[in-house]
């Protein structure tokens, strides 16, 4: 069961994500590039961290990755020494593709953790001052796996989809996602 959710980007996607999870009851676990949205965001409950060190030892059962595709080799390499100090914590993005995405986790050693994940919801704004909690409604999430995602990782980021967030998941591989 997740109990605490670790968002790294609170932007739009990420930053809606965030909301709508702390509306839910989860303790959600938050770090930006920049604090600008720091503020509101513990305003709105969510507990803000300055590093990503923070963030993990806060404990984490999922950390979603909600940062831009260009910035995710350096979010990736930033996390990866950390990831090993907490072997429980499941990582997942939000990224449109996921050939990529896994690739770069692979590369950086972190395959063994990850699921891969897409919230079929958005808009045309951006930025934390565009996010909103009712983004999520009713959105289809896609999750990809692959021969090697562990079945207790699948159901971490299945239960944050489902029970926590109220959506609905289709399950697929990567390639058939990214076609």
């Amino acid at each position: 069961m997740v109990d605490t959710v670790g968002i790294v980007g609170l932007g739009l996607i990420g930053g809606s994500l965030a909301r709508r999870l702390t509306e839910r009851g989860v303790r959600v676990v938050a770090w930006n590039h920049r604090p600008h949205p720091y503020a509101q965001a513990e305003a709105d409950g969510i507990f803000c961290k300055s590093t990503l060190s923070e963030l993990m030892d806060a404990e984490p059962d999922v950390v979603v990755l909600c940062n831009p595709l260009k910035a995710m080799p350096a979010i990736l390499a930033a996390l990866a020494p950390l990831m090993g100090d907490h072997p429980n914590t499941t990582l997942t993005d939000v990224g449109s593709v996921k050939g990529m995405v896994r690739d770069q986790v692979k590369a950086i050693g972190l395959d063994g953790c990850y699921v891969g994940a897409h919230p079929m919801a958005g808009n045309e704004l951006s930025g934390w001052e565009a996010s909103d909690p009712t983004l999520y409604d009713d959105a289809l999430w896609a999750i990809t796996v692959d021969e090697h995602t562990e079945y207790r990782r699948f159901r971490a980021v299945a239960d944050m989809i489902v029970n926590r967030c109220g959506n609905r998941l289709i399950v697929l591989d990567d390639a058939t996602h990214d076609r």
